[in-house]
């Protein structure tokens, strides 16, 4: 009889496995990936929430916070959100003060977003938050695991964007 090792990295497996599955979920990466990513995010939803922020605009707070005025292109590559998600998302932000709008200078097509003083001010009261999250999250690991992790997650980012 196969080892459950064996079996995973079998994802095809036998007959014998089809009503107790062969397990080769549990070390696919991608899956790994995705469901710490799914914890993570469920776990600060709810810390967003008492802040009366949702995770999508948190992700857009964040990105302008990080690099300034955008436009709704650059927004939807730096959050890997959907077009009509982030248009939606930013015409809401802008209701509650916290982004504006401009038409960009040299084509009034393009739309450009910035974050206000009222948006930089509910950044920084949420992003005190967003790093004990992060620090809870990864507090077990060693310093130098954390700095390789990082490494290995630039290099998988890189990899997957020389694909495209």
């Amino acid at each position: 009889m196969p080892s459950k090792s064996d079996t995973r990295s079998d994802p095809e497996g036998s007959e014998d496995d089809l009503e107790t599955g062969n397990h080769w979920i549990d070390d696919y990466i991608p899956y790994k990936l995705y469901k710490v990513t799914s914890l993570l995010n469920m776990r600060l939803h709810k810390r967003l929430k008492a802040n009366g922020v949702n995770l999508s605009q948190w992700r857009i707070l964040s990105v302008l916070r990080a690099y300034g005025r955008l436009t709704l292109s650059q927004i939807i590559d730096y959050t890997l959100m959907e077009q009509p998600t982030v248009s939606r998302v930013v015409v809401q932000l802008e209701q509650e003060g916290i982004v504006t709008r401009h038409s960009n200078a040299e084509d009034s097509r393009i739309v450009e977003v910035v974050i206000t003083r009222k948006g930089a001010d509910t950044f920084n009261d949420i992003v005190p938050t967003a790093i004990r999250h992060q620090r809870i999250a990864f507090e077990t690991l060693p310093c130098e695991e954390l700095e390789t992790f990082g490494k290995v997650l630039r290099r998988i980012e890189r990899n997957i964007a020389e694909d495209f």
